[in-house]
């Protein structure tokens, strides 16, 4: 990176997945080589959570975030017997005793998350109930620490929206939108960002995104390994200057115009 400029920025990456077992430096270091600036690595559960933060303390422009991913803050009301996705079910744990691990550990953190609601995998009553009750909890250990969420809200968009509207939130992203254009306009008119992966090279609901919601609510992410511009090819955090040449031809817009204002959102939500 030329002295002066500003890099590109990944707010969402699964550096510690089973997919990048051994590589985890190397994939750090082609980030930068790549022209990445900072590169968000997040956590799940209490393993993926430590691991994080080791990963984090040995390169520079890795920023950790710990949290708790839907699927596992109900993994302990999940019904294995009618269990029925193609993986298996999550290991249950302490939830509460993570929730207070994730605060004691908060001034290490650049955000809270991977948090947030899942009604693609699981629907049940109970799973949604205690979902809710742990993206609560998460809001407020935010708020006390003042730092930002980043949300998966796959299937539960809406929801997500209000619990952070009840909770006071005000400092999140929501990360891979799936859901409906209407509601995003109005979850950045609330002051929330969203955070668009390579994959809008080739997809027309983040093409459409990229071209709808207002520059300054807009952030780029990888979801790595997941999310590439190259169908099936395992994508990593070097592939944002893709994604951020997708969504400035998306915009009509130069590639220096989109960058900038990209890098200008993150220190706005990241408070960097």
């Amino acid at each position: 990176m030329v002295p002066g400029t500003r890099g590109y920025v990944d707010v969402h990456a699964h550096l510690i997945h089973s997919d990048f077992q051994g590589e985890e430096d190397a994939v750090a270091v082609r980030a930068a080589q790549a022209g990445l600036q900072w590169v968000i690595v997040n956590g799940l559960e209490p393993q993926s959570n430590r691991q994080v933060l080791s990963l984090c303390e040995r390169h520079e422009h890795l920023l950790p975030a710990v949290g708790i991913y839907p699927l596992d803050a109900c993994a302990h009301v999940i019904d294995s017997e009618a269990w029925d996705n193609p993986f298996d079910p999550p290991k249950p744990f302490d939830v509460d005793a993570e929730i207070a691990w994730i605060e004691s550990v908060a001034d290490q953190l650049i955000a809270i998350g991977e948090c947030g609601l899942d009604r693609y995998w699981v629907k049940d009553d109970r799973s949604a109930q205690e979902q809710e009750r742990v993206l609560r909890a998460l809001c407020q250990v935010a708020i006390r620490c003042d730092l930002p969420l980043i949300l998966h809200t796959r299937k539960a968009e809406q929801r997500t929206f209000e619990i952070l509207q009840q909770e006071g939130v005000v400092r999140a992203d929501f990360h891979c939108y799936g859901g409906k254009l209407k509601l995003a306009k109005r979850i950045a008119a609330a002051g929330y960002y969203l955070s668009i992966p390579p994959v809008v090279e080739r997809a027309e609901s983040f093409q459409r995104l990229a071209q709808e919601l207002p520059l300054d609510r807009l952030l780029t992410e990888t979801d790595s390994p997941y999310m590439g511009p190259d169908r099936g090819e395992r994508n990593e955090p070097s592939n944002v200057p893709r994604g951020v040449a997708a969504i400035a031809q998306a915009r009509g817009e130069t590639l220096e115009e989109v960058q900038a204002a990209i890098a200008a959102n993150f220190d706005r939500l990241f408070q960097c």
